[in-house]
């Protein structure tokens, strides 16, 4: 109890030798506003004396570095060190060094450890296939609705404030409230099935999030409603920042709107259309939550990760190992979509 107090004490006098130093180093200044200002942030002010005003930014983005290097930087350390050896513990201590071990259990036919057929490379091969049909199809789907949503809200319509807010309020609700609200509709009791059946166009109840005949279509059409908005927004403010004479002058020569959108809109848009295909190639390659939360009848390459490395579940003397290998291989990809953006930004640029 004594030592709580003292502790307390304690940061009362610092606190009162921090303020006293700012006030003393104060003195010259004018106004209640600018003295409070000086009082609080001495320590700024004598850094910009001494050192002046360079070192100053660094000073500002030191904190945000600092926790971006901790809950981004040290992580992926360890994501790659996890990769290279093997054990059920995330303790490096207690893991074996075992190179590219976990790469060969993933691609290669025949287990490494037993010497029988391998089932975890066809696993990871089945979560890629399903992956690559769900991003070859969701994100020409996405770009196109949101091409065509940003050109018509970008019109004079009614109410068009109103709709855009519409279009964009689902990306700002959880995942799990958008797996939620959607389970309600699709499950097979669901607001969906029972509709159908009322109106005699269906016989009985159809489970559409495990159906292999539906499944793909309710997660690329749920994923695109969530995050259509995100895109919409983007490609609304490359749309407005299109010069307005030029649909002036389109319109005193009398082109038509078709003419026009494929000759002044579309092209001049293409630099923030690259931007928008490659960012939604990379977050549909990294599709989970709400695939996760929707429980779909397919794995895609995140949640292959996630079930493999343990975190649900009882882990395995490999499991962290594959999917931390796996995780490298999908952020490969990624590396390599965002690769391509920036060269294909730049070629748009240059042109």
């Amino acid at each position: 109890m004594l030592d709580n107090f003292l502790n307390i004490n304690n940061w009362y006098l610092v606190s009162f030798f921090y303020l006293l130093i700012g006030f003393l180093l104060s003195r010259d200044v004018v106004g209640l506003t600018p003295k409070l200002m000086a009082i609080v942030g001495w320590p700024i002010e004598l850094s910009q004396k001494v050192a002046g005003t360079k070192p100053l930014p660094y000073l500002f983005l030191f904190p945000n570095l600092l926790i971006f290097g901790l809950f981004t930087f040290m992580p992926l350390f360890m994501n790659f060190g996890f990769s290279l050896t093997d054990g059920a513990s995330i303790n490096f201590s207690s893991r074996d060094y075992s190179g590219l071990d976990n790469l060969a259990r993933i691609v290669s036919e025949t287990q490494i450890d037993v010497g029988i057929q391998n089932m975890e490379d066809d696993k990871f091969m089945a979560a890629a296939a399903d992956t690559f049909i769900f991003v070859i199809f969701q994100v020409p789907i996405m770009i196109l609705i949101a091409l065509f949503t940003a050109v018509v809200l970008n019109r004079e319509i009614v109410g068009r404030g109103f709709w855009r807010a519409v279009f964009f309020y689902p990306v700002m609700l959880s995942p799990v409230v958008v797996a939620f609200l959607w389970t309600l509709i699709l499950k097979r009791q669901g607001l969906l099935s029972q509709t159908l059946i009322d109106w005699n166009w269906i016989s009985e109840p159809i489970q559409w999030l495990v159906d292999p005949s539906w499944t793909m279509f309710w997660s690329v059409f749920v994923y695109t409603w969530a995050h259509l908005g995100f895109y919409m927004l983007i490609l609304l403010a490359g749309l407005q920042s299109i010069p307005r004479d030029l649909y002036e002058a389109a319109e005193m020569d009398g082109t038509s709107d078709r003419r026009v959108f494929w000759r002044i809109t579309l092209p001049l848009l293409m630099p923030i259309l690259l931007v928008v295909t490659v960012l939604s190639l990379i977050k549909a390659v990294q599709a989970f939550e709400e695939l996760f939360a929707l429980q779909v009848g397919w794995v895609s390459l995140v949640s292959y990760i996630f079930e493999t490395s343990g975190l649900r579940g009882q882990k395995t003397e490999f499991g962290l190992g594959i999917a931390a290998m796996a995780s490298l291989i999908v952020a490969l990809v990624l590396i390599i979509l965002s690769l391509l953006q920036f060269y294909l930004t730049r070629r748009q640029v240059k042109l």
